[in-house]
């Protein structure tokens, strides 16, 4: 029986993901995960294109990505690369990901904030049991925030926002002395919406949360086993706030070997957690390890719809 080999890359405004697998007959068996932090939404928000630097390490990432797919035996153009928030914003992304579509031989598609909300949805369902009927995702970014709401039994999404801030946005806007103010406008612009994602429960998703996680556990190493599915309570956020919230990216470096240049946006990305998690009035949040990379291997494929123009 000929194995069916997928590949997925996620291409986000910190980091780029990979993953394979083998879904032959509707099974699902992990063949290889890989991340590189890449911090394609590196000074976004200033220059409105991606950062040279960042834009070589992606362009390095992808390229290791599509050698192992090489290894696997899955053609390059058959690899489902995916890329979000940073990638619907910058204007240098068109040309820079035609010439990867051109060198590396890799198709990459910005999708849009309900395709992230969509995808999201469908990799943390797979590997997931809940209580409640309906429930609450929240997946943190490099520059956006998906908040969802659906139904568990049907898979529907009932309501989904997506916030103009992320990890790598949140630590710039601290460093430029401009986070209060400017998550006090997205809070203002979006009173209506988030008043309707309010919920006991939150499900989270993304390296954000899942690196807070591995923190709270006080592993040096990210133990994947560990922080899936493991539940937090908001005086445990409030502890890591208080722990780490004036640290410097060195210093989350020393203490979490594991986070590696995601000890960059790590800062931004707790004082985000916080004050969502108290908006929100949460009593308790799961974490899941799987997300949008799980969501589009097991879909095989992005409509049209999803595509961002």
């Amino acid at each position: 029986m000929k194995k069916d080999l997928r590949a997925s890359i996620d291409i986000g405004s910190n980091s780029v993901l990979l993953l394979i697998a083998d879904v032959t007959n509707n099974n699902f068996l992990e063949i290889s995960k890989q991340s590189f932090i890449t911090s394609l939404g590196k000074e976004l928000d200033k220059n409105k294109v991606f950062h040279p630097e960042s834009m070589d390490a992606t362009y390095e990432a992808i390229k290791s990505y599509a050698e192992e797919c090489d290894e696997h035996g899955i053609p390059r153009e058959n690899i489902i690369a995916t890329a979000t928030e940073a990638s619907r914003v910058a204007q240098n992304a068109h040309d820079f990901f035609e010439k990867i579509k051109i060198e590396l031989g890799v198709n990459i598609q910005a999708i849009t904030s309900q395709a992230e909300a969509y995808f999201s949805t469908k990799g943390i369902l797979f590997n997931s049991s809940f209580d409640s009927e309906i429930i609450t995702i929240m997946d943190i970014g490099g520059a956006s925030t998906e908040l969802i709401k659906v139904n568990t039994k049907t898979f529907n999404i009932l309501e989904s926002i997506s916030m103009p801030v992320g990890a790598v946005r949140a630590s710039q806007w601290l460093a430029d002395g401009l986070f209060v103010q400017n998550l006090q406008k997205i809070f203002l612009d979006f009173t209506a919406e988030i008043d309707k994602f309010q919920s006991k429960d939150l499900y989270c998703v993304a390296g954000t949360v899942t690196s807070l996680g591995n923190m709270h556990l006080q592993h040096k190493e990210f133990v994947e086993d560990d922080v899936h599915g493991l539940i937090l309570k908001p005086e445990d956020i409030d502890l890591l706030f208080k722990k780490y919230s004036a640290y410097s990216p060195e210093q989350f470096l020393e203490l979490f070997p594991f986070l590696q240049k995601r000890s960059n946006s790590i800062c931004g990305g707790l004082h985000l957690v916080y004050h969502i998690v108290h908006r929100l009035l949460v009593k308790e949040i799961t974490i899941s390890t799987y997300g949008l990379r799980y969501g589009t291997i097991l879909e095989g494929k992005i409509k049209k719809e999803f595509f961002h123009v």
